[in-house]
């Protein structure tokens, strides 16, 4: 067998071994307690990933990955909804239609080049209902 073959049929095996890693990762964290599918707005971009909820802060994992570290961590005393909406006929192609456009402002610093620590998450109508209560059942602020 010429090694071109070898190269390719291994350089096909790793990508292969790589997408079931992906795939099995988001499966797990979807099954997991706590774990939701949530879409994240990056300028006009939305990003797909998965949210667990752990004690008073929420856990992004972006879907394309294998790390195992959160891409994004939200604190629930930092977190505010200012407003709710159903997606815009722009974003027809990014969410599905039942989708919840949820804008929040985050007490922490501005991410991802923007000037504003305001932030577009979607999720669905259930996971909406969800993330209200865990915010509401945060402690007394002092």
């Amino acid at each position: 067998m010429p090694l071109v073959d070898i190269v390719a049929l291994t350089l096909l095996a790793l990508i292969l071994v790589l997408l079931i890693l992906v795939i099995a990762r988001q499966r797990y964290m979807l099954r997991s307690a706590g774990g939701i599918a949530m879409a994240v707005a990056r300028g006009s971009r939305w990003l797909y990933g998965v949210a667990r909820y752990d004690g008073d802060e929420l856990r992004w994992y972006r879907a394309l990955g294998v790390g195992t570290r959160p891409s994004r961590i939200w604190r629930r005393d930092s977190l505010t909804v200012l407003d709710r909406r159903s997606p815009e006929p722009s974003e027809a192609n990014a969410l599905p239609p039942t989708a919840v456009v949820v804008r929040c402002s985050d007490g922490s610093t501005a991410r991802y080049g923007s000037t504003s620590n305001e932030l577009s998450i979607a999720f669905a109508d259930g996971a909406y209902t969800g993330f209200v209560s865990w915010l509401e059942s945060a402690r007394p602020r002092a």
